[in-house]
Formats: structure tokens, C-alpha cells, sequence
């Protein structure tokens, strides 16, 4: 099978990937979700927004940023 007809499998008519083509990939965590907020990226935890990457490179948080800490 060629590479283009992979990718033609990849992709539905309306060029969003089709979930059940990613079978090797790890579904998102349970309750989390990630979006745009204009053109920053924010991250979602139960309907609450907790952390956000701003185009500037900025890192926002809802709580506290830890550094050096053990998971």
C-alpha cells in the first residue's frame, strides 16, 4: 500500500483525522481536554480551565507551578 493511500485512510472528506485510525495512539486522559482560547492553549480538568500556554511562551497556571519536585 502506498503512502498517500495511508494517509488518504487517515483522513475523512471533511480532512479530520478518523479516530479509529489511530489505533497505536494513547486516548487522552479521563476528564482532560485541550483547546485554543484564541491563540493560546489551554488545558481542561472537569469543566475547569487549569493551565494555559500563551504564544509569548507564557505558562499560566490555575494553582501553583512547582519546580524540582518529585512525581
Amino acid at each position: 500500500m502506498t503512502k498517500a493511500r495511508l494517509m488518504a485512510d487517515l483522513i475523512d472528506n471533511n480532512g479530520d483525522v478518523q479516530l479509529a485510525a489511530l489505533d497505536n495512539v494513547a486516548a487522552f486522559p479521563t476528564n482532560w481536554s485541550a483547546a485554543l482560547s484564541g491563540s493560546d492553549m489551554v488545558f481542561n480538568y472537569n469543566g475547569t480551565d487549569v493551565f494555559k500556554i500563551t504564544t509569548a511562551g507564557a505558562v499560566v497556571a490555575l494553582d501553583d507551578i512547582t519546580a524540582f519536585g518529585t512525581v
